[in-house]
């Protein structure tokens, strides 16, 4: 079992965003010590993770929300798996774009400068 300050440590995210998102219902049921202080459980801790990924893929909290609900009543539906492969899609482009912008200052840093000859 977790604390909130070594879900906290371990996670990254701060005591309030994890606070936020037991409110939001995007952790359910976290056990609370008989002071009243949250314990996450390996599960808990698991789901924060699955977060995590989510939220960096640019997911909004109402879809993930949406994801985490119905993965604990059902193994993925079809309109979850063309949901997942529509987001992995905008994903990959996303990633396309900024290997453009990486490739982009590669190349001024090796030419030192960052017009083009003769401009």
């Amino acid at each position: 079992m977790y604390s909130i300050k070594q879900a906290s440590t371990f996670t990254g995210l701060s005591i309030d965003t994890i606070r936020y998102y037991e409110k939001a219902g995007l952790l359910p049921k976290v056990q609370r010590l008989p002071n009243g202080h949250r314990v996450f459980s390996p599960p808990d801790m698991e789901r924060l993770q699955i977060i995590i990924c989510m939220k960096r893929a640019n997911l909004s909290l109402e879809e993930i929300k949406f994801y985490l609900d119905i993965s604990k009543t059902s193994n993925m539906t079809p309109e979850m798996i063309s949901g997942m492969l529509q987001h992995k899609e905008k994903v990959k482009n996303q990633m396309n774009q900024l290997q453009s912008v990486l490739d982009f200052i590669d190349e001024k840093l090796t030419k030192g400068s960052w017009l083009k000859e003769g401009s």
